[in-house]
C-alpha cells in the first residue's frame, strides 16, 4: 500500500517555523518603529513583504491539501469527535488549560485596573479554563464543549474590529496587520473547532477547520512568538515594541497543532473503517476465484 504525505501537518509546521524566523528578521531589520512601525524600504523588497508571501502560498497549498486529502479519503475526514481515544481527548484538554494560563498571564500584567476589557479578557479566560478541564474530566468529548467555542470565536471577533477600528493605518503597519489576520483566521477556526467537538460538521466544515486553523497558527506564530523571540534576541531595543504582540495569541497556534496531530494521528477505530472496503473487496474476489 503506497505510503500517503500528509500534506496539511508538513505545510503548518513548516510554514509556522518560516514564519517566524522571517517574522524576527522583520522586527529586529526591517521594522523602523521611530516611524510609526512602517517597514524601513532601504532593507529590500523581499524582506519587507516576503512573509505576505509566505502567508499567501500557505493559504493555498493548505487548501490544495484539503482537496487532495478529501479525494484519497484521508483518515483524518473520517475520525469525528466521538471517535477521539481518552488520550486524545486528554491532549486537547491540556492544550485549552495552557491557553487559559496565557490568557491570565495577560491578564495579571495587561490591565493596571478594572475595565470592561478587563472583564472581557476574564470571560474568556473561565472559557478556556472550563473547556479544559471538561476535556479532561471526561474520556470522552461533551457536545457543550463545542458549543462553548462560540463564546471564544465571538471573543476574537471583537478583538478583531476593536483592532481594525482603532487605526486607519492598520494595512500599513505590520504588527497591527498581521495580529488582525490572526484574530479573524482564529475567529474562523475556533468556529470550525465548535462543529467539530458538537458533532454539528457539514460537508465542508472540516476542510474550514484545517485551513483556517493553519492559517491561524502561522499568523499567530508571527504575530506573537517571533515578538517573544525579538525580544529575548534585543531587549533593549524591542523592550518598548511589544505591546502588539500578545503572549495568549501563541495560544490559538497551540490549539491548532493540538487539533492537527490528534486528526492525523494513528487511531484504530478510524483506520478499521478504512480498511473494511478492502478486506471486502479482497473477500469478494477470492469467492470467485474459488470453484
Amino acid at each position: 500500500m503506497k505510503k500517503k504525505v500528509n500534506i496539511i501537518p508538513i505545510t503548518v509546521f513548516a510554514a509556522a517555523f518560516i514564519a517566524v524566523i522571517f517574522r524576527v528578521f522583520q522586527l529586529l531589520v526591517a521594522v523602523d518603529y521611530s516611524e510609526m512601525g512602517f517597514f524601513d524600504f532601504n532593507a529590500g523588497f523581499f524582506a519587507c513583504y516576503g512573509l505576505y508571501i509566505v502567508f499567501a502560498l500557505t493559504a493555498v497549498i493548505l487548501a490544495a491539501g484539503v482537496f487532495w486529502d478529501r479525494k484519497k479519503m484521508c483518515g483524518a475526514f473520517i475520525c469525528n469527535a466521538r471517535s477521539l481515544t481518552s488520550g486524545q481527548t486528554a491532549a486537547l484538554g491540556v492544550s485549552f488549560l495552557l491557553v487559559a494560563c496565557l490568557k491570565l498571564y495577560d491578564i495579571a500584567f495587561g490591565f493596571a485596573g478594572f475595565s470592561l476589557d478587563f472583564a472581557g479578557e476574564a470571560v474568556i479566560f473561565a472559557a478556556f479554563a472550563c473547556i479544559g478541564f471538561m476535556l479532561l474530566s471526561r474520556k470522552y468529548v461533551r457536545p457543550s464543549a463545542g458549543y462553548m467555542q462560540l463564546l471564544i470565536a465571538v471573543s476574537f471577533t471583537v478583538k478583531a474590529a476593536a483592532l481594525f477600528m482603532q487605526d486607519t493605518i492598520i494595512v500599513r503597519v505590520s504588527d497591527e496587520l498581521i495580529l488582525l489576520l490572526s484574530y479573524i483566521s482564529s475567529a474562523l477556526f475556533f468556529l470550525a473547532l465548535g462543529r467539530f467537538l458538537s458533532d454539528n460538521e457539514t460537508k465542508r466544515s472540516r476542510g474550514k477547520l484545517l485551513v483556517c486553523g493553519g492559517i491561524a497558527a502561522v499568523l499567530s506564530c508571527a504575530a506573537s512568538l517571533a515578538g517573544l523571540i525579538a525580544l529575548i534576541i534585543d531587549y533593549k531595543y524591542m523592550a518598548d515594541h511589544t505591546a502588539m504582540h500578545p503572549l495568549s495569541q501563541i495560544g490559538a497556534a497551540l490549539i491548532v497543532f493540538t487539533v492537527i496531530v490528534i486528526l492525523y494521528g494513528k487511531n484504530k477505530s478510524c483506520t478499521k473503517r478504512l480498511e473494511e472496503p478492502e478486506n471486502q473487496s479482497e473477500d469478494e474476489n477470492k469467492s470467485h476465484e474459488t470453484p
